[in-house]
């Protein structure tokens, strides 16, 4: 006999789901005041009203925190607009490249060091390329995430007051129609 009872995903329990979201708060009030490098777990703990036992429940060090709080908020920039349901490569690929400089623009009142920026960086290239490999190949996700990514950190630090527009045109312009050498 087949049972008709449907099962349904496990519920978030809203403890944790507290819990998750002071930690991740409190990580970001503090990157807004001092570096990444100088931040304790006991800072976030404390910012967070929690003690450190708490917080290694949830996470294995402030690595995991970051790396989680950047996947976290870079996969609901990247779907912002639903990018991916464009069938035209060019259309597709702008709208991604304004997605993913929307989130590194973001992010300039944190305090950047050397721990910060490149796990940063990382984090996006990786959840980037995870988002186009649904729609192109794994290599060419990388490539593209690469280039974005890239140009968007570039961006950040160099020309952070110039619009990011015409970057990302350049760069989707190169990856459509490939590098044009001199005639």
């Amino acid at each position: 006999m087949v049972s008709s009872v449907v099962e349904r995903p496990p519920r978030a329990d809203p403890r944790v789901t507290r819990t998750r979201k002071l930690i991740r708060d409190s990580l970001i009030s503090l990157l807004a005041e001092k570096s990444f490098e100088s931040i304790s777990v006991q800072d976030i703990a404390e910012r967070a009203t929690i003690n450190r036992a708490t917080f290694y429940a949830h996470f294995t060090d402030k690595f995991a925190l970051l790396d989680a709080l950047i996947r976290e908020d870079v996969a609901a920039r990247l779907s912002e607009g639903d990018p991916l349901s464009v069938s035209n490569t060019r259309a597709m690929l702008l709208a991604v490249g304004k997605n993913v400089f929307a989130f590194v623009g973001s992010h300039r009142k944190c305090r950047v060091d050397r721990d910060f920026e490149p796990q940063f960086q990382r984090t996006i290239e990786g959840e980037l390329t995870d988002f186009l490999s649904r729609d192109f190949g794994h290599c060419s996700a990388m490539l593209i995430a690469s280039a974005l990514v890239g140009a968007a950190m570039n961006w950040r630090h160099q020309a952070p007051k110039s619009p990011s527009e015409p970057i990302v045109t350049n760069i989707v312009e190169i990856l459509v129609d490939g590098v044009k050498g001199k005639s």
